[in-house]
C-alpha cells in the first residue's frame, strides 16, 4: 500500500510536464459480402504463336458471354489477400507447357528420334501456348458455384474456392478506423489520468506501419488465417492506426 502510494506520488509529480504519446490501435469490422469471387485461367494451343493467341482471344470471349448470361460480370477491386485465395490461385493456374504434356503423342510424330528436318510446315512440331488469368463476381454463392460449372465446360481451369468480398470496402475501412480512433484515445486517457494531466488531445494520425512491427504482423496473421477456418460469408477489415496525443496540465 505505500508502494503504491509512493508510485502515485512520483506520477502525479511527472504530470506537471507536458508529454506525447504515440499509440498504435486496431479496429476490426465484419461487413456482409457484396460478391463471390470465381477465379481460373484458360490456356489456348496453336501451331504458331499468332494462332494460340487468336484462339485464346475466342475462348475468353464465349466464357465472358457465358459467365454474363448466368448473372455474373467480370471482377472489380483487388481481392482480400488470404491462404485460400493465393492457394486458389495457384491451383487453378494453367501453363503452356501443357500443351504439349503429351509426350507419347509427340514421339509418335513422323521422324520422331531423328534430326528435324527443315520445314515450312509448323502443324508437325511441338505447340505454342498462351494463356489468362479469368476472376468473376457473382451476386450468390448459388451463381458462383454456377460459375465455376461453366468454366470447367469450357475447358478452363477454375479454383473450386469461393471467395466472398467487397466490390467497394471504403465504408467498412472508416468504420474499422472510427474504432481504431476510439480505442487509442481510451488508451490516452488512461495515460494521462495517472500523470495528472487532464487534457488530452489529437496531434496526429498516420495509416503507415511498420513491416516488423508486431501489431503488424498480427493484421497479417489475421488477413492470412481467418478465411481459412470456416466458410463465411462475412469480409473481415481490419484497419490499424498510430495516433499521437499530446497530454497537458488543464
Amino acid at each position: 500500500m505505500v508502494m503504491a502510494t509512493l508510485v502515485a506520488a512520483a506520477l502525479a509529480a511527472a504530470g506537471a510536464t507536458p508529454v506525447t504519446v504515440e499509440i498504435v490501435a486496431s479496429g476490426h469490422v465484419d461487413t456482409p459480402a457484396s460478391a463471390y469471387r470465381v477465379s481460373g485461367s484458360l490456356l489456348a494451343c496453336g501451331a504458331t504463336q499468332g494462332e494460340a493467341d487468336r484462339l485464346l482471344a475466342q475462348k475468353t470471349a464465349a466464357i465472358d458471354q457465358s459467365v454474363a448470361a448466368l448473372g455474373a460480370k467480370k471482377a472489380q477491386g483487388a481481392e482480400k489477400p488470404s491462404l485460400t485465395g493465393m492457394v486458389a490461385s495457384f491451383m487453378a493456374t494453367r501453363t503452356a507447357s501443357e500443351c504439349n504434356s503429351d509426350m507419347t503423342a509427340l514421339l509418335a510424330l513422323p521422324g520422331a528420334g531423328k534430326s528435324p528436318a527443315k520445314t515450312s510446315d509448323a502443324t508437325d512440331g511441338p505447340k505454342l501456348g498462351a494463356n489468362a488469368s479469368l476472376s468473376f463476381d457473382a451476386p450468390d454463392r448459388a451463381t458462383a458455384a454456377r460459375v465455376i460449372a461453366a468454366l470447367k465446360a469450357a475447358d478452363a481451369k477454375p479454383s473450386d474456392a469461393v471467395i466472398p468480398v467487397l466490390v467497394d470496402d471504403t465504408a467498412a475501412r472508416r468504420a474499422a478506423k472510427q474504432q481504431a480512433l476510439v480505442k487509442a484515445r481510451t488508451e490516452a486517457d488512461a495515460y494521462a489520468a495517472p500523470l495528472a494531466l487532464g487534457r488530452v488531445t489529437l496531434a496526429a494520425i498516420s495509416e503507415r506501419q511498420d513491416i516488423g512491427s508486431v501489431d503488424y504482423l498480427g493484421l497479417m496473421l489475421r488477413s492470412f488465417g481467418l478465411p481459412m477456418t470456416t466458410a463465411t460469408d462475412m469480409v473481415a477489415t481490419d484497419v490499424t492506426l498510430t495516433v499521437t496525443f499530446r497530454l497537458e496540465p488543464r
